[in-house]
């Protein structure tokens, strides 16, 4: 992925998003990791819920269809379909989990005053 303001010039900064690092703090995702060009830089984005609607409605659009049906192979779209199938699966099974009161926190990761808890999975 690539980033550029007119603040930089004619430079871009080109992100490796597959080696970023990820954890949820609170009401945000933060990812962090180094860009790769023009120089090692470390960078950190913070995503809230509503950041998420945002990236999910704009890669649902006819436009990134459009764009993906032009410059994706077959190979990468039953990749892709794969991921958004995963996805959904997994939001389904942690919605469901909280339904039915099944606490899926990561258990190395215990919320604020859980230290001594027990901890569920589903």
């Amino acid at each position: 992925m690539e980033f550029w303001s007119a603040g930089m010039g004619k430079k871009h900064l080109v992100l490796g998003l597959d080696k970023t690092k990820y954890e949820v703090d609170g009401e945000e995702m933060i990812l962090t990791g180094v860009v790769d060009a023009p120089a090692d830089w470390n960078y950190e984005v913070k995503m809230t819920r509503e950041d998420w609607v945002n990236v999910l409605k704009i890669a649902t659009s006819s436009e990134a269809g459009q764009f993906l049906e032009n410059s994706v192979g077959m190979r990468r779209l039953m990749q892709m379909a794969s991921s958004i199938l995963k996805f959904t699966i997994l939001l389904a099974t942690f919605k469901m989990a909280k339904a039915v009161g099944i606490n899926t926190r990561d258990k190395n990761k215990p919320s604020e005053g859980e230290e001594n808890a027990e901890i569920k999975y589903a």
